[in-house]
């Protein structure tokens, strides 16, 4: 029951070694171009090659549409462009696709966006484990206990980062915030599983877990599905973001919550139970 969590944990570490995961604008900065109220789609190819060769540096394009009217969203690594350098980028992107000049946006993501970013991501990411460490330990009164859920619990987060990394999966606000909702669905599940094994009245531990568990994986199943829906029916970059670490997530909150902690939870039941002999 250890092995397989314990595996999976190891090929991910690796995958965070060799790979690391990588930064969105959000956190790296560069340069963002808006075009809004297009008719066609252009080339994507096109467009992208125009930015580049007007700025220099490599440009992703992205399609976006808002209320039937199609858009571009043009990303660059180009930082803190100057005022001018921006207004001549927007009159000749404009010129180049056909469209008014005010159907054309360039914002900069320099150094103020990004540190203000970073440092909502590290405020986010400091306080809530320590919130939810005491809030579980006040409810058990055990470390032993405390400390297998918010294993369990950082696996999950540990495992989502690093099949990011596998994918390619950019860590952005919107995967920042899947993060932590997932932090708060893995607490849930194995605050289900530790009370129905400490707590839970009839049956012995082992068909309490076993209870506990058909109850977990049905709200997993559920919620699974809900987020693939919404993954596969939207266009959206940011729902993409958010339920992607929240969906691989799920998948290993079922190994490391009714394996891995499953088996540390008996195991500590199941010995304090064993009576001493006289």
């Amino acid at each position: 029951m250890l092995i397989p969590p314990l595996v999976l944990a190891l090929f991910f570490l690796g995958c965070l070694l060799v790979r690391g995961v990588p930064l969105s604008r959000d956190f790296r900065g560069g340069t963002l171009i808006q075009v809004r109220g297009m008719e066609n789609y252009p080339q994507l190819g096109e467009v992208g090659g125009i930015v580049e060769n007007l700025l220099g540096g490599k440009a992703e394009v992205k399609l976006t549409s808002y209320g039937g009217l199609h858009g571009l969203d043009i990303e660059t690594d180009n930082l803190d462009l100057p005022q001018g350098v921006r207004e001549n980028l927007r009159l000749s992107l404009a010129q180049e696709l056909g469209v008014s000049e005010n159907q054309v946006t360039v914002y900069n993501m320099g150094s103020v966006l990004t540190s203000l970013s970073k440092s909502q991501a590290r405020n986010a990411l400091a306080v809530a484990p320590i919130l939810m460490a005491l809030v579980i330990f006040l409810n058990f009164r055990s470390l032993k206990t405390s400390g297998s859920i918010l294993g369990s619990v950082w696996l999950n987060v540990f495992d989502a980062l690093g099949c990011m990394a596998l994918a390619g999966v950019n860590l952005s606000m919107g995967s920042m915030a899947g993060l932590l909702m997932l932090l708060g669905y893995s607490d849930d599940t194995n605050t289900l599983l530790v009370t129905a094994v400490e707590k839970g009245v009839g049956g012995t531990p082992r068909e309490r877990a076993a209870t506990a568990m058909k109850t977990g994986l049905m709200v997993n199943g559920t919620t699974f599905l809900t987020l693939l829906f919404v993954n596969l029916l939207t266009t959206s970059t940011l729902v993409d973001e958010l339920t992607f670490p929240l969906l691989v997530g799920m998948v290993f909150d079922v190994v490391n919550t009714w394996f891995l902690n499953a088996a540390l939870a008996l195991g500590k039941k199941e010995r304090r139970e064993i009576p001493v002999a006289l």
